[in-house]
């Protein structure tokens, strides 16, 4: 069984969502525990700031009692003790695999056609590879979403216009303030999103750009490639009144803007208007800052219109991605298929081999050489000839292998002692 639980924008507002975010040094000790607990040691997490989904291979439970192992490990391990059931989807086998390739499309992303998510699969991807958490069904499955996400983005349109929240959020902030050329940026993390934020707001015709981050190292180069400035990361909180758009995009876990921070910068700015950007999950600038006098603050969530006109725009290459789609899962479920009978396969050429050479050593002991090389001749061939006609219906019988329950009773059939 190939599983997917996992939690999204579509159906868990991002106070939810998280609850559920996962960084690279939890995969570990994640995985540990869900081996512990469950016995599943195969598995990929991607957690983004729209989503947190683990793929896992396994062929010990069935799939609903599989899906609730995984999810009472998620709780534990994130010590939640709410029922969150509601807000999870959980996908199995060809769900699971047309799920991912989705996923790495961006057809399932806030912003159709999204870029940043196939860089964020890969890289969860290798962290777990790395981590040795994945078999050779996962391998196989990511080799092929990245195929098929390459093949959405250069045989459809769908990387045309908006295609990452961060250049949604840059569009609404020059909605906000009457266009963005005249104003000035504060960029808080120098990480991918933080970097792809920089070049879309650098696009956009900014050209007052300061960046801060943890390692001042990479604030400074980030800071050099759109001619801008660096703050000691310890020092930007005196910094905040000198920008009109404020942005963050780390990975804390807990906020690194807070209200009071704010109600300073505001003194500071005699009211000037000011717009926040968190782009963080979980969030990183304190929800409360929004009840603050000419304060705009915008999550990921806040998107909506932007999203809706590019979700209409491209809805054409959207179907086309679809039919993309469908070729490759079909062609990776073929593979996974024809590789069950793998097993039932082996068992029928061994054990007829098996048969036919016990067989043969008794005539062996009493034949001529040449009546054992003649019988023996007959007995390759019938061998030979009824392993190949049970293989094919073997074939026909699981539709290559599709058709588990049949598949099951197959190889109990060929478990010869």
């Amino acid at each position: 069984m190939i599983g997917i639980i996992g939690i999204s924008y579509k159906i868990a507002p991002v106070h939810i969502r998280e609850k559920f975010s996962f960084t690279k040094e939890e995969i570990v000790p994640f995985s540990e525990l869900l081996q512990r607990e469950t016995g599943i040691a195969d598995l990929v997490i991607i957690s983004t700031c729209n989503r947190t989904e683990i793929y896992f291979s396994q062929d010990k439970y069935d799939n609903q009692t599989a899906f609730e192992l995984v999810y009472e490990t998620i709780k534990k391990f994130k010590n939640v003790t709410d029922h969150c059931w509601h807000n999870f989807y959980h996908k199995a086998n060809t769900a699971a695999v047309r799920h991912l390739f989705e996923v790495s499309s961006g057809l399932d992303s806030l912003i159709i056609g999204e870029d940043q998510i196939i860089g964020q699969v890969k890289e969860a991807y290798l962290n777990c590879t790395e981590a040795a958490l994945t078999d050779a069904v996962l391998m196989r499955l990511f080799q092929k979403s990245f195929e098929a996400g390459k093949r959405v983005r250069t045989e459809t349109g769908i990387k045309l216009g908006i295609t990452s929240v961060s250049s949604a959020a840059v569009e609404m902030c020059a909605c906000l303030l009457d266009g963005t050329c005249d104003k000035s940026v504060l960029m808080i993390g120098a990480g991918e999103t933080g970097l792809l934020t920089l070049q879309n707001i650098f696009k956009k015709g900014v050209k007052q750009i300061a960046v801060t981050n943890r390692t001042f190292e990479k604030a400074e180069k980030a800071a050099q490639k759109y001619n801008g400035t660096t703050i000691i990361f310890e020092d930007f909180e005196n910094h905040l009144n000198d920008y009109d758009i404020v942005m963050v995009a780390t990975a804390s876990q807990t906020p690194i803007v807070t209200a009071e921070m704010v109600k300073k910068s505001i003194l500071r700015r005699n009211n000037q208007k000011q717009v926040y950007i968190d782009l963080s999950v979980p969030r990183n600038i304190e929800l409360g800052i929004s009840e603050l006098g000419n304060i705009d603050l915008l999550g990921v969530d806040d998107l909506q219109e932007i999203v809706r006109q590019t979700t209409e725009s491209k809805k054409e290459s959207a179907e086309q991605a679809k039919v993309i789609i469908n070729e490759v899962v079909s062609d990776f479920c073929e593979w996974l298929a024809s590789r069950s009978l793998r097993p039932a396969i082996n068992a029928i050429t061994t054990n007829f081999q098996f048969i036919n050479q016990e067989e043969l050593s008794t005539y062996k002991k009493i034949a001529s050489t040449e009546i054992q090389e003649i019988v023996d001749d007959y007995a390759q061939h019938l061998t030979q000839r009824y392993t190949r006609l049970l293989i094919k219906n073997l074939k026909q019988l699981t539709d290559n292998g599709k058709n588990i329950d049949s598949l099951k009773i197959i190889n109990d059939l060929f478990k010869f002692d």
